[in-house]
């Protein structure tokens, strides 16, 4: 998995090959403790980004939007209505 950080960005390449909540979780904090490291903010909680991821992953895997939920691109300072979005997005449970 490619993983590449901006100030504002962090883009997860093929993310949609992880699938576990547990898994997703670990890899949000290794991208959590490498921002940190790089000195780059971090401004959302963990859960926030593994619900974007997983919002990202019910998508592809209904076939929605293939080309961009392949990946996720985890952004920095995101507004309210992405966050209830990712949230709505990420507790769901897609039957696929």
């Amino acid at each position: 998995m490619k993983i590449t950080y901006s100030k504002e960005n962090t883009h997860v390449e093929d993310s949609y090959q992880i699938k576990l909540r547990k898994s997703i979780e670990n890899e949000v904090e290794w991208i959590k403790s490498c921002r940190e490291a790089r000195k780059y903010p971090v401004t959302r909680t963990t859960n926030s980004y593994v619900r974007e991821w997983k919002g990202h992953n019910n998508l592809y895997n209904l076939g929605l939007f293939t080309s961009h939920t392949k990946d996720v691109d985890l952004e920095e300072n995101i507004s309210i209505w992405k966050e209830i979005i990712w949230f709505i997005l990420g507790i769901w449970k897609a039957k696929y």
